[in-house]
């Protein structure tokens, strides 16, 4: 007998590494940035400092525009491969988190796909991001279960690294380390809409509603000839 494994269910988390981006620029943007407002905004965060969110069609620098767009080029490519319709970036902010800092666990409703990118991680030890599942496995397999893979893990951790960004669906929940080194860790975060550019038919289509090609008069039968 041989046995097939389908995997209907599977949590998936992009890794990726953008190589053209200028970390340093983006560095001396953000401080900037908290250096206007230092109180910043209080949300999954415990200590650190998050900027306000960004909507995609704010003005910005050239240098946080090529950026985006990078981040949005990574997007289309999870998009393709999950077979997700077009997203685009609908909002982001920017975290500095320093000795101590740490974000307790949450999700990003009211949005599909979300993201982190790393801009500066100079130490090791800054505060590990933690994937957790939500349907109960770990009540179900054992404890100290030996050799945990990826259908038995109730956990996904990830370090951060300068110039690495990761992608996941905006429903997984999530927690960040405190950060144990002296120095911050700089970082920009982002949650993704249903692209601007989506005709109301792939909208109509991803809900399982008629598009408009199933609304169109239909042809009458044509005469059956005797």
């Amino acid at each position: 007998m041989t046995v097939k494994a389908d995997l209907w269910f599977p949590t998936v988390i992009w890794n990726d590494e953008l190589k053209q981006i200028n970390n340093s620029e983006l560095k001396e943007y953000v401080i900037k940035l908290k250096a206007q407002d230092e109180q910043g905004k209080v949300a999954s965060n415990y200590g650190g400092w998050q900027s306000k969110s960004f909507d995609i069609l704010d003005e910005r620098p050239i240098t946080v525009e090529r950026f985006i767009q990078s981040i949005q080029n990574s997007i289309n490519e999870c998009t393709k491969m999950a077979g997700l319709m077009d997203l685009q970036i609908s909002d982001y902010w920017w975290n500095i988190n320093g000795k101590g800092d740490y974000n307790h666990p949450h999700d990003h409703r009211d949005s599909i796909l979300s993201g982190v990118y790393y801009i500066d991680v100079p130490d090791e030890n800054m505060g590990d991001i933690h994937f957790e599942r939500e349907d109960d496995a770990e009540y179900f397999l054992p404890r100290f279960m030996p050799g945990r893979n990826q259908i038995t893990a109730v956990r996904a951790s990830y370090k951060p690294k300068t110039g690495n960004g990761l992608i996941f669906p905006s429903w997984v929940k999530h927690s960040v380390d405190g950060n144990q080194s002296d120095n911050p860790r700089i970082s920009m975060s982002f949650n993704t809409a249903i692209s601007m550019d989506a005709s109301n038919d792939e909208l109509a289509e991803m809900n399982g509603m008629p598009t408009t090609k199933d609304m169109a008069p239909k042809e009458p039968p044509k005469p059956i000839d005797k």
